[in-house]
């Protein structure tokens, strides 16, 4: 009996025999976009956090020239695309962004409320005071005439306007994976360098700012003028930071190789969690902390029960006692017992300075939900708080007056007035300067992202999740401090989220 005829020879299919697939070169206006957002998300930390006027007016025209740049046609050839020659065109996708509209409608608000006041800002020798002024009650109004250097509803247009212009840029302009992870790694390397120079000041510095500028705040860290800023953007770096830790080591494993940089992000990671600690932002640091090291035995957990790939085990327990040793050195050679005492002054009550108790934030609070009833809908305006506070603050003598110790008296007697600039509560501050219209947005803004979350599965794809945890931080932290009124920190925070949401979905397409 004959021996059945083999099957006819098929060749093999040139893709398998072929080199690795070619990596084309980025498109020269998305290399462009790319330089500018870089600049403003590295510009911004070291610009007194950006809560000063020149630094937002810079912000604002390096996001205006990125919104502009990412809107430009591009054509693309055989050097930047596979199929050849092709012409892209970049504004309809900017009107099918629901953040687009959305931003408008917010603008809209503001600008209704400034252009309908219900308070009139009168400057006097020593102080300030407000006077009412005749206003379309059904509409949203707010303060006119508050210094636009100070705050007033027009300076947190620009302050929001530099936020909407950016993430519309990065939505539009981002079409490539690499263009995400190289702003977002150059993002976190900067970060990086901002929690060294923390560590840096705290061990050589001259009491100023810098090394060069003698501020009227000893509170300030870094690039930031106030040092629970400088913890909560670390959180945010932190967050980064871990994550690539985790996407490198997930890449190695994937393409089975024996070395990768994920360990040198972990130990930029414990770094960074260190400086963290030195701000002494307490909220901050805590969290960040927990954050850490959550992430940390995940991390460690994954790499000693992998199946494939990686570094051997041997060498990871190594470069885990390299880590824990640093970590170790870290923090015996710095002054830890400031730390430890910083933590200690944690307390309900401070009657010298009130705005740093557990007690006087939840008093401010209620006084800020007191300013938020008596105009619920619309809230009393943009940049309001400040001005408006003080009427509702004095019912709370605890954080209407600070005290200082009067030896004669052996008590507390009172010295001056607090002035609050910020609730120390975000969510608060929302409610009262833009109501529950200004909740629904943020609610529907929050919806949308995670919407694009789920769309993206980004639950599968733990690296980009875990950076933005970040994210979860600064959200968490804003319940008891005011970052989101930071714009390094609200720039950089936005810019991470829509980064990681294009890194997905072009990982999902890919």
């Amino acid at each position: 009996m004959s021996a059945p005829p083999s099957p006819p020879h098929r060749p093999r299919p040139a893709a398998f025999d072929a080199a690795p697939a070619k990596e084309y070169s980025l498109h020269p206006l998305e290399r462009t976009l790319a330089s500018v957002v870089i600049a403003l998300l590295v510009f911004l930390p070291w610009a007194l956090g950006g809560m000063r006027l020149p630094p937002q007016l810079i912000a604002g025209g390096l996001a205006l020239v990125a919104f502009a740049v990412a809107l430009v046609p591009r054509h693309y050839d055989e050097r930047h695309h596979a199929g050849g020659h092709l012409r892209l065109v970049m504004w309809p996708k900017l009107l099918r962004f629901p953040f687009f509209w959305l931003g408008l409608l917010w603008f809209a608000l503001i600008c209704c409320q400034n252009l309908n006041p219900a308070w009139i800002y009168h400057a006097t020798d020593n102080w300030w005071r407000l006077e009412p002024n005749p206003h379309v009650t059904w509409l949203p109004h707010g303060v006119a005439g508050a210094p636009f250097a100070k705050m007033s509803g027009w300076r947190t247009l620009l302050i929001h306007g530099t936020v909407w212009l950016l993430v519309c840029a990065l939505w539009v302009g981002v079409v490539r994976r690499r263009t995400a992870r190289l702003i977002l790694t150059v993002t976190a390397l900067n970060g990086v360098a901002i929690a060294a120079t923390v560590l840096a000041q705290r061990v050589a510095g001259n009491g100023k700012f810098l090394w060069l500028w003698d501020p009227p705040t000893g509170s300030f860290v870094a690039g930031f003028t106030y040092k629970n800023h400088g913890g909560e953007f670390l959180g945010l770096i932190l967050a980064l930071c871990l994550g690539f830790a985790w996407w490198h080591t997930r890449q190695a494993e994937r393409h089975l190789a024996k070395s990768h940089p994920g360990f040198v992000w972990l130990l930029l990671a414990g770094l960074v969690v260190v400086g963290q600690l030195f701000t002494y932002a307490r909220a901050a640091a805590l969290a960040g902390v927990a954050f850490f090291v959550v992430i940390l035995l995940a991390y460690l957990l994954r790499l000693f029960f992998r199946r494939r790939g990686g570094l051997p085990r041997p060498v990871t327990a190594a470069a885990a006692l390299l880590a824990a040793g640093f970590m170790t050195v870290a923090l015996t050679q710095m002054e830890t017992e400031r730390v430890i005492k910083r933590f200690e002054q944690l307390r309900l009550f401070d009657e010298e300075d009130p705005s740093t108790s557990i007690t006087s934030r939840r008093l401010a609070t209620r006084a800020t939900l007191d300013l938020a009833a008596a105009s619920p809908v619309f809230g009393h305006g943009a940049g309001s708080y400040r001005y408006l506070f003080p009427e509702y603050q004095k019912h709370y003598p605890d954080i209407w007056m600070s005290k200082r110790w009067d030896r004669r008296k052996k008590e507390f007697v009172p010295h001056r007035i607090l002035f609050w600039e910020y609730a120390h509560n975000d969510y608060a501050q929302l409610r009262a300067e833009f109501g529950w219209t200004g909740v629904v947005f943020a609610g529907t803004t929050v919806f949308l992202i995670l919407g694009a979350a789920w769309r993206r599965r980004l639950s599968s794809q733990t690296g980009l999740l875990i950076m933005l945890g970040g994210v979860a931080l600064v959200a968490a932290t804003a319940a008891v401090d005011f970052p989101l009124h930071n714009p390094a920190i609200l720039v950089t925070t936005a810019g991470v989220i829509v980064l990681v949401l294009r890194w997905a979905e072009l990982s999902g397409r890919r």
